[in-house]
């Protein structure tokens, strides 16, 4: 048994050997995250990921194995979503992308301001149409409009640019416009409107005479964050695992922007990491469900995200999140 474990860890360290090598030339070209829109699913990028990945307890060996790559975090950037390296395409992104955060998070500004225009632009269109629906009422009827999207609307930008990468076979398909058309030709119903009619009494003061008046009460909803999988992206079971991977991924990796850390002054730098994927990994299979995010047995992006950090005496507060 111990020298089947060697020969398979020598088979799995020459497979990541080799595929540091395939992805050597790669990194010279400035393509570094080509092969990261299918995270560890194939082409050398994939195999150097997988290599990690099972092997990831002698991590070690492994890093001496690609020392070519020592200066990325290569699994961590196979394990997110690739839209944020560069939202013309990968094959254009600049080639400093990967140590550059303010590039990133210049790519993610943009990729969010163009979700929130076409989410607004869908949510305008409902008001028209309910503005016009109001107005040919008849003279015995009013009404008002109950709009909790008319200021802000809150989504979830990580996990929609995690589901789109996840839902695109070809990393060459994933660009901002690609997500774009896809948003204004899947998101139609994503806003929605209910109406509740009741009536009253009114009485003319000048002829006494009484009669019914007839009140619409129009309430805007959104469809939520779970609609994009299913409506937009049409996830299929394993693309969305892969996608709330991303997502996950990503929370971590911008969580200095969007959390403020107390982090436990007993934590030994360099460790920390690998320990949070290991918790991580000990609620493989768990349910996702924002609404039950709180329930015990439950978590999406942000609760997994605290949860883990939480455990070793990092703790994320929330604040606003734009």
């Amino acid at each position: 048994m111990p020298e089947q474990n060697k020969n398979k860890e020598q088979s799995v360290l020459s497979r990541t050997a080799s595929a540091a090598g395939a992805a050597k030339g790669a990194l010279k070209a400035g393509k570094a995250i080509a092969g990261a829109a299918k995270g560890a699913a194939a082409g050398p990028y994939g195999m150097l990921a997988a290599g990690l990945w099972e092997n990831r307890k002698a991590v070690g060996k492994v890093l001496a194995a690609i020392g070519a790559l020592l200066l990325i975090p290569v699994l961590f950037i196979l394990m997110l979503p690739s839209l944020i390296f560069g939202n013309l395409g990968l094959d254009t992104a600049a080639g400093d992308v990967l140590n550059d955060n303010t590039l990133i998070m210049e790519n993610i500004a943009e990729t969010e301001t163009s979700i929130e225009a076409i989410l607004r632009e869908k949510h305008d269109a409902l008001l028209e149409k309910i503005e016009r629906e109001a107005d040919s009422l008849g003279s015995d009827c009013e009404y008002s409009i109950t709009d909790d999207f008319s200021d802000r609307i809150i989504y979830e930008s990580a996990l929609v640019i995690s589901q789109f990468c996840a839902s695109q076979e070809d990393y060459r398909e994933i660009n901002l416009a690609k997500l774009e058309g896809l948003l204004r030709d899947n998101t139609d119903g994503i806003f929605s409107y209910t109406v509740q009619i009741t009536d009253y009494e009114k009485t003319d003061e000048e002829t006494g005479e009484t009669r019914t008046i007839y009140h619409y009460e129009y309430t805007v909803e959104y469809a939520g964050d779970s609609y994009y999988a299913e409506n937009v992206f049409h996830l299929t079971g394993e693309q969305m695992q892969t996608a709330e991977e991303y997502a996950a991924n990503l929370h971590l990796f911008l969580f200095d922007t969007v959390y403020l850390v107390e982090i436990n002054p007993d934590l030994i730098p360099g460790e920390t990491g690998n320990k949070a994927v290991d918790l991580a990994l000990t609620k493989l299979g768990t349910p996702y469900s924002q609404e039950k995010r709180d329930q015990e047995g439950y978590f999406d992006c942000s609760s997994f995200t605290y949860w883990v950090y939480s455990q070793l005496g990092i703790y994320l507060d929330i604040v606003n999140i734009g």
